[in-house]
């Protein structure tokens, strides 16, 4: 019997299985910034308020979005392999990636994603209520009224090792920093938090490379550092 070249392949279609056994439906939103832009509510770290992501605020003066720089990094992240980006306190960037890597566990099917950190506890937290877990949390019941199960395991400090989809097979695991962590595993996406104050940061770029050998990305993010592998990196001097 001939199969033909489209036919949905078992990965493909366990997902779908699992989405039927737990009443889960596809995601409502036409891509990942409607997602954030409708579903995502973040939490002040200076106040503790709770506030809807600036996915849709618009400048009066000009028609633009006043967070424009936010979605051009998401439509980035989502046509490149390899990111780097400076960041500064208050720029959302880190709620913007933490959002789009949950967006991608609760919808594509048996992703592997890691948060990397200096620390562990680091990685954790951004897993945890403080961030993903927080989001997931906070998704109205009238914007996503059947969102897919979300489980958590491995309590370390104000976060979770491990936040896993049992609807598509995906994850987010948070890993410490090190060459020797990463080459552990193969990923869909790395996100490096605050990169340029990791240590052995070559070697960890190198312990990574197999993810975009393999279709996946690498997402860099740091407030700047001076004389540190990334800033050389990306400013051209190495």
């Amino acid at each position: 019997m001939r199969i033909p070249a489209n036919a949905a392949t078992p990965d493909m279609i366990a997902p779908l299985f699992k989405r039927l056994l737990t009443g889960s439906q596809p995601a409502p939103f036409t891509d990942s910034w409607d997602f954030l832009s409708r579903a995502v509510w973040t939490k002040d770290e200076a106040s503790g308020t709770i506030r809807q992501f600036p996915g849709n605020i618009i400048w009066e003066e000009t028609g633009e979005l006043q967070y424009g720089y936010l979605r051009e990094i998401i439509n980035i992240i989502e046509r490149e392999q390899l990111i780097a980006l400076d960041k500064c306190r208050r720029m959302m960037i880190t709620w913007c990636i933490m959002s789009w890597l949950l967006y991608d566990t609760l919808t594509q099917p048996n992703h592997a994603n890691f948060v990397v950190s200096k620390k562990l506890e680091d990685a954790a937290y951004l897993l945890g209520d403080e961030r993903a877990l927080g989001v997931y949390r906070r998704i109205p019941d009238d914007v996503w009224p059947n969102k897919p199960q979300l489980e958590w395991t491995g309590k370390d400090g104000m976060g979770y090792d491990l936040l896993s989809c049992p609807s598509t097979g995906s994850y987010i695991q948070a890993v410490a920093q090190g060459a020797d962590q990463l080459r552990q595993f193969t990923a869909s996406n790395v996100f490096f938090d605050e990169f340029a104050f990791q240590a052995r940061q070559r070697e960890a770029m190198t312990a990574a490379k197999p993810t975009i050998d393999g279709g996946g990305r690498i997402i860099v993010v740091s407030t700047p550092e001076l004389g540190a592998y990334m800033y050389d990196w990306c400013y051209g001097e190495q």
